[in-house]
C-alpha cells in the first residue's frame, strides 16, 4: 500500500512539473506583445502647427501628435494656465522652439513634472541671428525658413523620438532621410537652368528672411532708416534693372517703379517644404518674368 501512495504521488509531481513546463511560455507569448505595443506608442505635444507638421515628417501616424495653438499671433498672446501645465505634464515629449517662444516656454517648462514629460529645444544648435523691431534688438524666430536650419530641426526632432522610442529607430532615421532627399531634390529643381542671382543687387526693407537669404546665397542690403528706395538707388548709383526689392509680404512698401519680392511665412496651410519652395518660385519666377520681356 505504502509502495503504491509512493508511486502515485511520483506520478502527480511529474504531471505537475509537465504542465508548468509547457503553459508558462504561453502566456508569455500572448502578454508581451499586447504590452509592447501599448509601450510604442507616444504622446507627443508641440506648440504650434508648424511643429506639429515637421514632428510627422518624422513620426507619421505613427504616434499621438497634438499642438497648442495655430501660429504666430496665437505664440505673442499665449498666457499659462493649470489645464496646459498638466495636459503637457501627461505626454511622453513636449517638443518647442525655444528661440521662438522665450517669453513664455521657460516658465513653461519650470512648471512642467519632468518625471514623466521629456522636454526638448528642437531649435538646439542652430545659430541664430538678431534683428530690431520697435528699437529693440531681439533674436529672429524665422529660422525655419532657411534650408540649413529646418534641416537641423528636423535632425533634433528624429533623435528626441528615437530616444523614446528606440525599437523603431530605423523607421525615423528613414523617414527623414527622406524628407532631406525631397527638400535637395526640389531645391534643385527650382534652381535648374535660372539666372545667376550675382547678377543683381538685392535691397530689403526688413531683415525677417535672413536666414533664408543665406539659403539663397544672397546678402541683401537693408534700406537705411528714414531713407526712400529712391533716394538710396541715387545714392548707391545702382542700376534701376539689376535691383530687386525682397521683404516679408506683410511688410508694406509703397514705391512705384520696382521689381519686389514679397516672401511668405508660415501661414498653416503649406508644409515647411512647401513654402520654401513657393518662396524660391517667387524669386526666379520674377527675374525669369524680367528677363522674357
Amino acid at each position: 500500500m505504502k509502495k503504491l501512495t509512493f508511486a502515485m504521488l511520483i506520478i502527480t509531481f511529474v504531471l505537475f512539473l509537465g504542465i508548468g513546463r509547457f503553459s508558462s511560455p504561453t502566456v508569455a507569448n500572448i502578454v508581451d506583445p499586447v504590452t509592447s505595443d501599448r509601450d510604442s506608442l507616444l504622446n507627443i505635444m508641440t506648440t504650434n502647427k508648424m511643429e506639429y507638421q515637421m514632428v510627422k515628417e518624422i513620426a507619421g501616424d505613427k504616434h499621438n501628435i497634438q499642438y497648442i495653438f495655430n501660429g504666430e499671433k496665437e505664440n505673442e498672446d499665449f498666457t499659462i494656465n493649470d489645464n496646459i501645465v498638466n495636459n503637457i505634464s501627461n505626454m511622453d515629449l513636449f517638443l518647442y522652439s525655444g528661440n521662438s517662444q522665450a517669453k513664455w516656454c521657460t516658465e513653461l517648462r519650470s512648471k512642467l513634472n519632468k518625471s514623466s514629460v521629456g522636454t526638448i529645444d528642437i531649435s538646439r544648435g542652430i545659430r541664430t541671428s538678431n534683428y530690431v523691431v520697435n528699437n529693440q534688438t531681439k533674436v529672429n524666430p524665422y529660422f525655419y525658413i532657411g534650408v540649413d536650419e529646418y534641416k537641423v530641426i528636423l535632425y533634433n526632432v528624429k533623435s528626441a523620438i528615437q530616444d523614446k522610442d528606440p525599437k523603431n529607430r530605423d523607421l525615423y532615421e528613414k523617414n527623414y532621410n527622406r524628407t532631406i532627399t525631397n527638400l535637395d531634390k526640389t531645391i534643385t529643381e527650382t534652381r535648374e537652368n535660372k539666372k545667376d542671382l550675382s547678377e543683381y543687387t538685392f535691397v530689403t526693407i526688413d531683415n525677417n528672411f535672413d536666414y533664408f537669404y543665406k539659403t539663397l546665397g544672397i546678402n541683401p542690403t537693408r534700406l537705411p532708416e528714414g531713407q526712400t528706395m529712391a533716394q538710396y538707388v541715387e545714392e548707391k548709383k545702382i542700376d534701376p534693372n539689376k535691383l530687386i526689392v525682397v521683404k516679408d509680404i506683410e511688410t508694406p512698401f509703397t514705391e512705384q517703379g520696382y521689381r519686389v519680392v514679397n516672401f511668405q511665412k508660415y501661414d498653416n496651410k503649406l508644409s515647411i517644404e512647401g513654402l520654401i519652395e513657393a518662396n524660391y518660385k517667387n524669386l526666379y519666377d520674377l527675374i525669369e518674368n524680367n528677363e522674357n520681356k
